[in-house]
């Protein structure tokens, strides 16, 4: 019984330790069992998700912001362009004609600034031009001579054998040498010289000779005269003068102005085609009658001005509700705007609604703010216009006030001064009055020259009367007068001063002179065309012979800039221009100040439209606001970005973390494992041991 008692001790926990060592080894297995890289994952997932997330989102709405900051940088734009159309003054200037079935004439062009009003139109003679030709010639091609051909307008008295220059219309001088020694080369040299004058070349029909026909603008002051200075051993181009001396050209037909009559009034001019009789309307003469009459009516048109403001109300009522759908709420989205808690975008929208109530500055009046027209803000902002007969309404504002309506909206400068005229104005001039000084007179360079010792009509036979001129700092050629006789001062003034304003280094540098005959102190006066210190005239070189019209080598005097002050601040004068001081609230306006001119005060509006447009157009250019907050956001979607490769990195570095613990685990299995499997051995030896016993 004691063997048999010890012998079952002894056994039993034996098997016991056996079992449970089995059991081990069963579950550990060939591993661990656990599928490691999926549960890494998870817990990477787990450890990075949160941040993910939450950067996603804010990448997502970013960039929702930089689409709807698109969307209404669009708006915005749409908006503009709605109330540029009211600064144009064309808009508010439009006019309608009416016209009778005529052959007489056709209109061309009506502007806006036309004056509307009734105007009876009688045609009396039609313009034409001047032609002179020469005779036969035997060739196209052969040389005809080499120097310069100078042309001026006048007009020939009906004799031909008398010419008076316009002064008033500045010739020109053309050169022929052995790149135009030819008929050919003198008609394209002639064509693409700029005068006016055009010349072509007429065939007999044979083939064997040519003549050159030449061709003046119309108007019976737009005739030529045509002068040769050959040069030497290359004689030929006095075949062409057509002048008091020497006329080797026939005139075909004279010139002649337009006759017409304008409400009774006569008038002439020296073309077909009429441009200035009637301030906008532009219209071409084609036939002439003694007994027809052409009335022309000439109303405002309204109904673009109309349409215009119209057509800005419903574009802001548009703008409004898209823009709404960005910092508001979206009703077609139930859901908000991806721009509802961005203060700037807010501000944007707010700014344009505050400027709808806002009074223009500059103006006076009783209109000086869209409610004034009848244009009312309702209480969800939109605008609604006011179409009833009540004399508030828009429709009575139209009607009975539409110049007011005009001022409100365009851009508009005044003087009370007519001497002092406002020309022009920046982005930088700010609206408002400013009273302005004169301290300095803008006065034009000048020369007197000396008493006339010759008296009319003066003989210049036999004598050289010849001189050279600077004008306004440009010399001129040395100017030699024809043998002629000048009957008055008046004509030889006038030839003198065509003459000096025909020179090519004149004309080129825009530089011109107004030459007159004082009958009372018997003085030639040369006066700049420019005002200002840079303004002189002087003559350089003069022969003896010029003694005998007072004209020697001389100085002029030179002319000054205008000064002034502008609400007390020293501006600044250039010729006849005086320009406020930059930084002042005035600056950007052109002020052209005549002689005379003491003070004065000017007024300038930007109206709404110019207001408006200025504003927003601080939102759209190019270093806007919107731009601005464009790039800021598209910097936040980078640092996004950034964040988001930073948590790539961060659970990358996880991840290799956990990949370790869990190898290292792995390890010690596979080493429970090697250990189990010597235990089982060993359990069994020892199982095996106690069964023999």
């Amino acid at each position: 019984m004691a063997t048999s008692s010890v012998t079952s001790s002894t056994t039993t926990p034996v098997t016991s330790t056996a079992n449970t060592g089995a059991s081990i080894i069963s579950a550990l297995g060939s591993g661990s069992g656990i599928d490691s890289s999926a549960l890494i994952d998870k817990l990477v997932s787990i450890s990075t998700l949160p941040d993910t997330n939450r950067l996603n989102t804010k990448q997502t709405l970013l960039q929702t912001q930089i689409s709807d900051f698109g969307l209404l940088r669009s708006a915005f734009s749409k908006l503009e362009t709605a109330a540029s159309a009211l600064g144009n003054p064309d808009t508010f200037n439009a006019k309608s004609t009416s016209i009778p079935t005529t052959t007489l004439l056709g209109i061309t062009k009506l502007d806006a600034k036309a004056a509307a009003g009734e105007y009876s139109i009688n045609v009396d003679q039609l313009a034409q031009n001047q032609t002179i030709s020469t005779g036969y010639l035997p060739s196209q091609t052969a040389p005809i001579g080499k120097g310069t051909l100078t042309i001026r307008f006048g007009n020939w008295n009906s004799a031909v054998d008398t010419f008076t220059v316009n002064s008033a219309k500045t010739g020109g001088t053309i050169t022929i040498d052995d790149s135009n020694n030819s008929l050919i080369g003198l008609r394209d040299t002639i064509n693409k010289s700029n005068l006016g004058v055009k010349a072509s070349i007429v065939g007999d029909g044979n083939g064997s000779s040519y003549k050159l026909l030449v061709t003046a603008p119309s108007g019976g002051f737009n005739e030529v005269e045509i002068t040769a200075a050959e040069t030497p051993g290359a004689a030929g181009l006095a075949n062409f003068n057509f002048n008091q001396t020497a006329r080797n050209l026939t005139q075909q037909q004279d010139g002649k102005d337009a006759q017409l009559r304008v409400n009774g009034m006569s008038l002439t001019r020296s073309s077909n085609h009429i441009t200035d009789v009637v301030e906008g309307l532009e219209f071409d003469l084609f036939n002439k009658s003694s007994t027809e009459t052409v009335n022309v009516g000439i109303t405002a048109d309204k109904s673009l001005a109309e349409k215009a403001i119209r057509d800005f109300v419903a574009s802001y009522n548009t703008f409004l509700a898209d823009s709404g759908k960005l910092i508001g709420f979206d009703k077609d989205k139930n859901d908000y705007g991806s721009l509802r808690q961005d203060p700037m975008a807010k501000n944007l929208v707010q700014q344009v609604r505050g400027q709808l109530n806002a009074a223009v500055a500059g103006l006076g009046g009783n209109f000086t703010t869209l409610a004034a027209l009848g244009i009312r803000t309702e209480l969800d902002g939109t605008l609604t216009i006011d179409d009833s007969t009540a004399t508030t309404s828009f429709r009575s504002a139209i009607d009975n006030n539409f110049e007011s309506v005009r001022d409100l909206f365009v851009p508009k400068t005044s003087s009370n001064n007519a001497q002092i005229n406002v020309t022009k104005y920046t982005d930088k001039s700010t609206p408002g009055s400013y009273d302005v000084t004169i301290t300095n007179q803008p006065t034009k360079g000048k020369l007197t020259a000396g008493a006339m010792v010759s008296t009319f009509p003066l003989d210049t036979t036999g004598k050289t009367y010849s001189f050279t001129a600077i004008l306004d700092g440009v010399t001129a050629s040395s100017i030699t007068l024809p043998t002629k006789t000048y009957a008055t001062g008046a004509d030889l003034a006038a030839d003198i001063q065509s003459r000096i304003n025909s020179d090519s280094a004149i004309s080129a540098a825009k530089a011109s002179v107004s030459v007159v005959f004082n009958s009372t102190t018997q003085k030639l006066e040369f006066t700049s065309a420019a005002f200002g210190s840079n303004s002189n005239f002087s003559i350089s070189a003069a022969s003896a012979d010029m003694a005998d019209m007072g004209i020697s080598v001389a100085t002029g005097t030179a002319g000054t800039d205008v000064a002034g002050t502008v609400d007390g601040i020293a501006a600044f004068g250039y010729g006849n221009v005086l320009l406020p001081a930059l930084g002042s609230k005035a600056e950007g306006l052109n002020m052209q100040v005549s002689p005379g001119a003491t003070s004065g005060k000017i007024t300038f509006s930007r109206g709404f439209a110019g207001t408006f447009t200025s504003l927003i157009d601080n939102f759209l250019q190019t270093n806007g606001l919107i731009k601005t907050r464009e790039t800021s956001l598209s910097k936040d979607v980078d640092k996004v970005k950034t964040d988001l490769t930073s948590v790539d990195r961060r659970s990358q570095s996880y991840r290799a973390r956990l990949q370790s613990q869990f190898n290292a685990m792995e390890s010690i299995v596979r080493s429970l494992k090697s250990t189990g499997t010597f235990l089982t051995g060993a359990f069994k030896a020892l199982s095996a041991s106690s069964s023999n016993n």
